[in-house]
């Protein structure tokens, strides 16, 4: 399995191995090989690198099609190819000139969703899974669409009767009766009032009721808290068990989006403040809208109140990416969680008639027998006449010019909103088959990159990367006879060979316009391509932020169940510093940052906010004054440190508690972003307590006046007693303007 832990933030897609079924043969049992190769060892007689590899593949595989065989070219990590293979013609390969080493590729058996295994809660001893009892009755509200009660995904098989803490109801509605809800779907509510108040009676088709008829929330109830279900997948992708992040935890609906999947600020508080009266223990909102202050964010405030109930809440970032300043959700008592992707693709490469192979996101479509199959190449064509008919508009394309053809289609820019960008991908495949396409490429734009969503398509398809589309153009442009290959073949890779976690595209980035000196989002999980419960009984593969929001949810119901005492801060449940939620880190991190309700007040006081304002989140006397020290005196877990022509000096305390054994030290690290100092102050810990609280200062100076946004982080590290923690936490520098 692929450690996510020590993943750093990154846009760009790192070459990854794919194993093309159109390559395997009932005599040859062949098998994907990464080949490392010494770069400058290359022959006169090639111009490239990639000529050199499909040439020593034609030498040992006669008869064998290289195209159909060379998988990818590496020369950015690494320098080589990977191919499928037999044994025999690997270990020839072993002998070549030049060549370094031959791998077999590791790939393993899908287990859906794949992310509780990419996250390291399998079923052996000593993990959180276990030491949690899998969230047992720990409860999570959902604030979404609601939900889909017959879904597998929330039996109560093997679940005890319900906490008696709980003092919420299951309400009827159409379509939903309260017998149906059960020990898994202890609760459910339904809040419409100030969506009615906005947009008029809700229409015919929708349930007034906690029935969910878009499947946004059956999709992210079954994520952070559904029962075990073998043998689930979507039309054959991504097969395997699919179950929730703690699929021993109480699930409580409360829905709150209507329509076209928006909600109101009314019923979100109503339903949020009904959430902590039932008695929630963790809340879940995959929601959001504009970043603002936060005495105008209702849901700021009243996620403010939760956390001093002692609720732990998490919302999701957004879908805005890749634009910096498009987070939201950025209440500092809030956790925001952005998107990541896991060890598993859907590869659909695309094979050019000039023997390159470029990577492609196979579409969820299932070929018949006779259609595109890799064994014949089809004309291909990119119809860049105008604006409208490269981007492959409904109504734009020439039937004569596409009958029978692969045709490529550029991505629109400027970016399209997230929840623009699957619609136009099916858009776009439903014209080119009206006119006659055989096939599609759909090229990202330098915006989105590599992005990799994967849509529904009635036709072959492939989504391949920014950079890739450029050179598919260039060989159309280089021949009179251009042609190529989709495999859609509906092929599931999982394990080492794939990189991850990386950040996609559309997962919103900070910093905060609201406040830049804390750093957002808090924390990275899996939210690319994600399988689960959809309503009608099926399952379904969606992307989102609003994916990764309840994995983060699910963890923090893992660690309420072993740690019930700590407070929501406290029990955040990200790596520090790698920015990808740990689970296995965080139930026993070591040292913990945490927040007092009070802390957030002072911290408001920098902002300038009125008495007024700040008594809209607690009781403030007028009497009491700020105390000195800038925002950045929060006792944030990270470092976000902004300098201008007049500030080039900025000084930043923390305090860490203890929560592991005794005696124990911690010695800091730094790694110091490029063009600013960073000295730690003191930088040795020593505890002697446990609950033991120590401070430390981080001095940040920078070497320039202006500069574009730098990063590195601050570690403590233990050097003293028992267990190996690190305590990681990033830091992020900006310049502003003059």
């Amino acid at each position: 399995m692929a450690n996510p832990f020590g993943a750093r933030f990154a846009l760009a897609v790192f070459p990854i191995l794919l194993a093309l079924s159109a390559a395997m043969s009932e005599d040859i049992i062949r098998k994907p090989y990464i080949v490392h190769m010494e770069k400058s060892m290359k022959p006169h007689q090639f111009i490239l690198h990639e000529h050199w590899y499909a040439s020593l593949i034609n030498e040992l595989t006669s008869g064998t099609d290289a195209e159909s065989l060379l998988l990818y070219t590496y020369d950015i990590l690494l320098h080589g190819f990977a191919a499928i293979l037999t044994s025999a013609e690997a270990d020839a390969l072993q002998t070549r000139k030049g060549c370094l080493a031959v791998i077999p590729s590791s790939v393993v058996k899908i287990h859906t969703t794949r992310s509780p295994h990419f996250l390291g809660l399998s079923g052996q001893d000593g993990n959180l899974w276990l030491r949690s009892h899998y969230g047992k009755d720990v409860i999570v509200g959902v604030l979404d669409s609601g939900i889909w009660p017959e879904s597998e995904s929330f039996h109560d098989g093997g679940l005890e009767p319900v906490p008696s803490k709980w003092k919420g109801t299951c309400e009827s509605g159409e379509m939903f009766d309260s017998s149906q809800c059960n020990k898994k779907i202890i609760g459910a509510r339904y809040f419409f009032k100030g969506y009615e108040a906005n947009y008029g009676r809700l229409g015919k088709s929708e349930y007034k009721s906690a029935r969910d008829n878009h499947g946004h929330g059956t999709h992210t109830a079954a994520t952070v808290a559904g029962s075990p279900v073998e043998g689930a997948s979507f039309s054959g992708f991504a097969n395997g068990t699919a179950t929730g992040m703690a699929p021993q935890a109480r699930l409580a609906i409360y829905k709150v989006l209507w329509g076209r999947i928006d909600g109101d600020g009314t019923d979100i508080a109503a339903a949020m403040e009904k959430a902590v009266a039932d008695g929630v223990d963790i809340i879940s909102m995959s929601i959001g809208g504009p970043d603002m202050p936060f005495f105008q964010d209702s849901t700021a405030i009243i996620a403010f109140k939760a956390m001093e109930k002692g609720v732990f809440v998490s919302a999701s970032a957004g879908n805005e990416g890749p634009v910096p300043y498009s987070v939201s959700n950025t209440a500092p008592w809030m956790t925001t969680v952005g998107a990541s992707t896991v060890d598993r693709e859907f590869p659909g490469p695309v094979m050019l008639g000039n023997m390159e192979i470029y990577r492609g996101t196979s579409t969820l479509y299932r070929p018949n027998v006779g259609e595109i199959d890799g064994n014949g190449r089809i004309p291909l064509v990119y119809l860049s006449q105008n604006e409208n008919s490269k981007h492959c508009e409904a109504g734009t394309l020439n039937s004569t010019a596409v009958k029978g053809k692969i045709v490529l289609c550029d991505k629109k820019e400027p970016e399209l909103l997230f929840s623009e960008r699957s619609s136009w991908y099916e858009i776009i495949i439903s014209a080119a088959e009206e006119a006659g396409a055989a096939g599609v490429v759909l090229g990202n734009n330098k915006y989105s990159g590599d992005e990799d969503i994967l849509v529904h398509s009635s036709l072959p398809a492939s989504i391949v990367s920014y950079a890739a589309g450029l050179k598919i153009k260039a060989y159309i442009n280089s021949t009179s006879n251009p042609t190529a290959i989709i495999d859609s073949t509906g092929l599931t890779l999982v394990g080492e060979a794939i990189i991850a976690p990386i950040v996609p595209a559309f997962s919103s980035r900070g910093p905060s316009k609201a406040i830049p000196q804390v750093l957002k989002p808090d924390v990275v999980a899996p939210g690319a391509n994600i399988l689960a419960a959809l309503p009608g009984g099926g399952y379904g593969i969606k992307s989102g932020t609003s994916m990764s929001c309840p994995h983060v949810s699910g963890i923090a119901a893992l660690m309420r169940s072993v740690h019930p005492s700590w407070s929501p801060v406290s029990s955040n449940p990200f790596d520090l510093g790698a920015g990808h939620v740990n689970p296995s880190a965080a139930v026993d991190p070591g040292l913990v940052y945490d927040i007092a309700p009070q802390d957030y007040i002072h911290f408001l006081c920098t902002f300038n906010y009125t008495t007024q304002q700040i008594s809209l989140l607690m009781e403030y006397k007028k009497s009491m004054s700020c105390p000195s020290g800038g925002a950045g005196d929060l006792n944030y877990p990270s470092f976000s440190v902004i300098f201008n022509a007049t500030k080039l000096v900025e000084v930043k305390k923390r305090t860490v508690t203890n929560v592991g054994g005794v005696p124990a030290a911690y010695r800091v690290w730094v790694q110091s972003p490029a063009n600013v100092k960073v000295s730690v102050e003191p930088n040795i810990l020593k505890f002697t307590k446990q609950n033991e609280k120590l401070n430390y200062s981080v001095r940040f100076e920078s070497k320039s006046s202006r500069g574009d946004a730098e990063f590195g982080e601050i570690s403590w590290r233990r050097v003293q007693g028992v267990g190996t923690q690190e305590v990681r936490s990033p830091i992020a520098i900006v310049w502003q303007g003059d």
